[in-house]
């Protein structure tokens, strides 16, 4: 069965996530953050660890050979090393990465979130990585400063409201020895909508105001007919009932009822199938409802959202659906 909601963190991750907290003094829960001494970190990458052993060994080489060719080539490379850091950290120095937006989708789909890299120099070779259980990754080649604007793409598939796990902000300038990262640790979250499950009846329809003709507006050419009304010059002749005017010597028109433009009762226990069917079918409902700007109530188990149109009411009822967590 799809996922829900997303799943609550496991004691370890907590704790996990306490101590890096502590550690960093949470300087990196924010949604904008500028790299600096204060949140640069340096370590050798994979290819550099092997590149300090082969360093290492070959020192250790040298002095037991007594080979001054060996030990000249060690210290190019611990050289090396030295200057691979210094050139990262100066490279990402005063790159500036800022969370700009994100984009629920509807599953399958998956949501999206874009950010704004900014850096007074030039900065290589950039790299953000979501850090979830299911990892994704956007590459930039180089940053000036010039606003660049990036999407990355979250690793979510399944109905359910998601918060931000840590995003990684890493290079591997200049050679690839080194990597030099920090972190941005967003205060948000995201939200994947049920898939989108036409439906083709009208049993969702359901009048809020019986005092008022069950809130049913009036629109002509419709199906059901509702009374007759004296024709105007504007109405045009073929919507004359000739019939009645056979009778009466009167022209006039008859007026319907469109029932898809009445205000309308979106409720979970009208729909047909198991949980995920039915808030697909709402979810549709809402949609097309919104298209319509056609006034409509949502009314779960657990929560009823009062009749609103537009596109705000459409989001508090999509965010709902998602983050629902029953059964049928």
């Amino acid at each position: 069965m799809p996922k829900k909601t997303l799943k609550r963190p496991t004691l370890f991750k907590s704790f996990k996530r306490a101590i890096f907290n502590k550690l960093l003094k949470n300087k990196h829960l924010k949604n904008s953050i500028t790299l600096e001494h204060k949140t640069i970190y340096v370590l050798p990458s994979s290819l550099g660890w092997y590149f300090v052993i082969v360093a290492i060994l070959n020192f250790i080489m040298g002095i037991n050979y007594q080979n001054n060719l060996i030990l000249i080539m060690a210290y190019l490379m611990f050289v090396v090393i030295i200057i691979s850091v210094l050139m990262g950290y100066s490279n990402a120095k005063g790159l500036t990465v800022t969370f700009k937006s994100v984009f629920p989708s509807f599953s399958p789909q998956k949501p999206s979130s874009q950010f704004i890299l900014q850096s007074p120099t030039i900065c290589q070779s950039v790299s953000l990585t979501y850090q979830g259980e299911l990892q994704t990754q956007v590459h930039s080649d180089e940053v000036n400063n010039k606003p660049q604007t990036i999407t990355l793409n979250l690793p979510y598939s399944h109905r359910g409201q998601y918060a931000f796990e840590r995003i990684k902000i890493a290079s591997n300038y200049p050679f690839g020895l080194v990597t030099v990262w920090s972190y941005i640790q967003l205060q948000s979250e995201t939200f994947v909508y049920p898939s989108l499950e036409q439906v083709l009846s009208d049993e969702h329809v359901s009048a809020l105001d019986e005092q008022s003709d069950s809130g049913i507006a009036k629109e002509a050419g419709s199906e059901e007919f509702e009374s007759l009304i004296p024709h105007l010059p504007e109405m045009g002749l073929q919507r004359i009932s000739w019939k009645h005017y056979a009778k009466t010597q009167q022209l006039l028109v008859k007026e319907f009822v469109d029932f898809k433009t009445a205000n309308a009762l979106f409720d979970f226990k009208l729909m047909h199938g198991d949980t995920e069917q039915r808030l697909s079918q709402l979810c549709f409902l809402v949609c097309e409802a919104t298209e319509q700007n056609t006034p409509f109530m949502l009314k779960l188990p657990n929560k009823t959202l009062n009749t609103n149109t537009g596109q705000h009411h459409k989001q508090q009822c999509l965010e709902l659906l998602s983050a629902f967590n029953g059964a049928v």
